[in-house]
Formats: structure tokens, sequence, C-alpha cells
């Protein structure tokens, strides 16, 4: 339970159809200074009051679990090295794969339960087996930041809201008393409540960085300090005059060289996925799917062609605009996961680029 209003309905419901329901809260990332707003995050001691005050109003019983070595060492650690090499990460991803349908759902075992959350997805036969879907609700699809669960956790995983919309659940919850009710949901990493990621990176790593801003002639622009300030299509912040539109279209970390193109020099089509999990067997997947890089992106046809056990190349019958390496590939059929992985290559396009995905 995040303390929002979606896990608590997701509790409601669990109960009301009569199951046993227990609450538990993730102690995940330090908490923050007093002066930063906490608004739009999740995890911190105020969402963990609400939780508490939720399963108070609907009678289950509450429980904290401190996680925050797990989420050091899995989310918080990776997330500044990927940043400190140009790469662009999530860290809800491993947050979710590893200490939420990880951990967490371990601990459930060793209890004999299952897990719920109040994500919005849905769990599906797919071929014979059981897979994700996105909800019924498309707006608020999280999928995208599920394809790493493990298909065993499948048959004992919950998602009560994958049938409802959003106003639905909040109109629930004012009906039974939840405070929570018009909660604001969170909208930001939990460790980086306003929005600073370079200072996080640098807070973390004690030092300081500077590097070029180049054109896509090699000619520098300017100055820069650190390539964690810079994802790629980015347009704000950039510190350059120019009398044309430029974005961030190529990073290299190991020269610190930050390059700007104008936006038709930031498409591609084929790229490379890293790190690739299966919620499907590969030997199932038809040869044309749909494929998401971005959360709230439009899923686009892609052909897949296998590399290696855990690397696929993904060509897109369509153009990809500004692909961030380090983000997510996540691949469907129809509105069933497939799998997904890190988006490790850009094979064409004006800035091709491949990195390593550690």
């Amino acid at each position: 339970m995040s303390g929002g209003v979606d896990s608590a309905v997701a509790a409601f419901l669990l109960k009301e159809q009569g199951h046993e329901v227990i609450g538990v809260t993730l102690r995940l990332a330090p908490d923050q200074d007093e002066k930063v707003e906490r608004v739009g995050r999740c995890c911190s001691i105020d969402d963990m009051t609400d939780a508490r005050q939720v399963c108070n109003v609907i009678g289950i019983p509450f429980y904290a679990i401190d996680a925050q070595a797990k989420f050091k060492e899995s989310v918080f650690d990776p997330f500044v090295k990927a940043y400190q090499n140009g790469i662009t990460p999530i860290p809800c991803l491993e947050c979710n794969h590893t200490v939420k349908f990880g951990d967490l759902f371990a601990t459930a075992q060793s209890l004999n339960a299952g897990l719920a959350t109040g994500h919005y997805a849905r769990v599906v036969p797919y071929k014979g087996s059981l897979s994700l879907a996105r909800p019924f609700d498309k707006d608020r699809d999280q999928t995208y930041y599920l394809y790493g669960t493990k298909p065993e956790v499948l048959p004992d995983l919950y998602f009560p809201l994958g049938e409802l919309n959003k106003p639905e659940v909040r109109s629930l919850a004012k009906k039974i008393g939840l405070l929570v009710h018009d909660k604001k949901d969170s909208h930001e990493i939990c460790f980086v409540p306003d929005g600073n990621h370079a200072g996080v990176v640098e807070r973390a790593l004690k030092k300081s960085f500077k590097g070029l801003i180049k054109d896509e002639e090699g000619r520098v622009l300017g100055e820069h300090k650190g390539v964690h300030y810079y994802t790629i299509g980015q347009r704000r912040g950039l510190g350059i005059a120019s009398k044309d539109r430029l974005f961030v279209a190529d990073i290299d970390a190991k020269s610190q060289d930050v390059v700007l193109a104008k936006t038709e020099a930031l498409s591609c089509r084929i790229v490379q996925v890293s790190k690739l999990k299966e919620l499907v067997p590969r030997a199932l997947w038809p040869q044309m799917v749909l494929v998401k890089i971005r959360a709230r992106s439009e899923a686009k046809e892609a052909v897949v062609k296998t590399l290696d056990e855990r690397t696929l190349e993904l060509s897109f019958l369509h153009d990809h605009h500004a692909v961030a390496l380090g983000q997510a590939a996540v691949i469907y059929d129809g509105d069933t996961v497939l799998g997904g992985g890190i988006l490790s290559g850009r094979l064409d396009g004006a800035f091709p680029r491949i990195i390593n995905i550690s």
C-alpha cells in the first residue's frame, strides 16, 4: 500500500470479495528534507501514515517493512550509475521487478499469501499460460513498468483495478470514507521529489563534471556541467542560443560530449534491446509485434529478430523519434505483454550508438 487512492481501493475490494487482507507499506527511499514538496511522490513518511489510516478505516492489519537497503542496492545506485554514463534510466522498473514483485512477493509466499497492488493491469491467459495485459482504462495503463514480472509470480498476483477506470476508483474511495479519495497521484521518482535528477547524482557521487556541447558537424556551441543533465530529445535547459530549434541528439559519456541537432536528425527505425525478460516464452511470440519505448507513447509495429537469448533487434515499420538508451522497450501482442528489455542501441539514423547495459 503506497498511501494513495489506488492501493487503498484495491485492498477494500479484496476484503469485500472475502479475502483475508493484510496491508503492507514498504519504506524505500530515505525521507527527504522537510523543505522539499512531497506532493507527487510516493513512499514518504506521510504516505505511510495515509496507508495506516486507510487500513484502520477498512479494518485490516497494517505492517511496514524497511526495504531501504535493498532499494539502494537495486534501484538507487544503478540510477546514479546510469545517469553518470549518459543513460536515461527508469528506476521504477527495478523497484517493481526486484523489490515489490521480487522480495515482497517472496515475503507474501512465506506467509502462504498472494500479492495484490493498485496497479492498473490484468493477469490474463495467453497461449496456454498466464501473462499481463493492459487494463480497461488505457489512460492508466501501467504494464510498461511490469514487463519484468517473473511468470511464476502471476498465479498469485492480483490487480483489483484492472477492470475499473480512475473516476470509478476515486468515487468508490469517497463513498467508503477514505480521506485519500482526492489525493494527487504520484508522478515523480520517490527519491527525486523536486525533479532535479542531476542534483541527486552529484550529491551521491560527491563530485561535479563538465563537458562540451557540440552541433552535428562537431562545432563547439558551449560547455555543460555533466551528461547527467541531459536526455535524448531534450530541448529545454540547454543554455544555447540558436536560430534553430535544437534538441539533444546524442550523448557520449566517455568524451562527455553532448550533441544538439534539429528534430529530423533524432529519428531511427532499428533498435537493440538487451537484458530481455520474457513473460511469454519467445517461441510463442508472433514475428510482428507492438512495442512501446516510453510509458505514455503509442505502441508501434516492429519485426523481432533474436540476437541471443537476452538480446533482440527490433525493426520498426515507421520512424521512432528521440530513442533514449536506458529506457525500456516493452513488447505486446495486442494488449498482452510478451516481455521487454532495456534499449541498448540505436542501430540506424543520424546518431547510431550502442551502449553496454550491465
